[in-house]
C-alpha cells in the first residue's frame, strides 16, 4: 500500500537526516509468500488489487488475470524504489551529502537460456541466465532489480549468491 511505501521512505530519511550513514540497503524481500503455488488471484491482497483497477479506470490490469495482477505487484515494488531513490537524490543535493541506495536480491534475475544479443544502441538483452533456481523477478518477490539498474535507481547491487554444493538446480 502506498501509505506503507510512504512510511518506509520517510523512516529512511529520517535515519539519514539523524545519522551519519552510507546508505540504505534493503535485503531481497518485498512481497511476501502469500501461497505455495503463487496464485495471486486469491491471495491476501487482491481486494487491494482489484480497488486499484476500479480506481483507475485507464490501468490495463484486468481483474482476473494473473499475468497482470503479477506485474502490478512489480510496479508496485517499482514505484517503492522509484520514489525511495528520488527521495535519497533530493536528501543528497539538499544536505551535500552521499547516501546510496543498495539492494541484496537473491543471485538469480530470471531463469533463461543464458544468451546475450546487443540491441542497435550496444545494450545488452538476455532473456536470464541459464539456471534453473529461484528467480526474483517472476517468482514471489517480484522484484525487477535490472530494471533498477538499468534506470540508475539504485546506486549498487549485491546479489545473494550462496548455495549448497549439493543443491540440485
Amino acid at each position: 500500500k502506498e501509505e506503507v511505501q510512504d512510511y518506509i521512505v520517510d523512516v529512511c530519511l529520517e535515519l539519514m537526516e539523524n545519522y551519519d550513514i552510507d546508505a540504505i540497503h534493503f535485503d531481497d524481500y518485498f512481497y511476501a509468500q502469500m501461497s505455495k503455488d503463487i496464485d495471486v488471484l486469491i491471495e491476501a491482497d487482491q481486494d487491494d488489487y482489484v480497488n486499484f483497477i476500479n480506481s483507475n479506470p485507464n490501468c490495463n490490469y484486468k481483474a482476473d488475470n494473473a499475468d497482470d495482477k503479477k506485474q502490478w505487484r512489480r510496479d508496485n515494488v517499482d514505484k517503492f524504489i522509484y520514489d525511495l531513490s528520488c527521495s535519497i537524490r533530493n536528501f543528497n543535493k539538499e544536505n551535500n551529502r552521499s547516501v546510496q541506495l543498495g539492494i541484496s536480491p537473491t543471485g538469480i534475475y530470471q531463469n533463461g537460456d543464458g544468451i546475450v544479443t546487443y540491441d542497435e544502441n550496444g545494450n545488452a538483452i538476455t532473456n536470464g541466465s541459464n539456471t534453473i533456481g529461484q528467480e526474483h523477478n517472476k517468482s514471489y518477490l517480484f522484484c525487477d532489480s535490472k530494471k533498477w539498474i538499468d534506470e540508475e535507481w539504485i546506486d549498487y547491487i549485491i546479489p545473494q549468491s550462496y548455495w549448497g554444493l549439493t543443491h540440485p538446480v
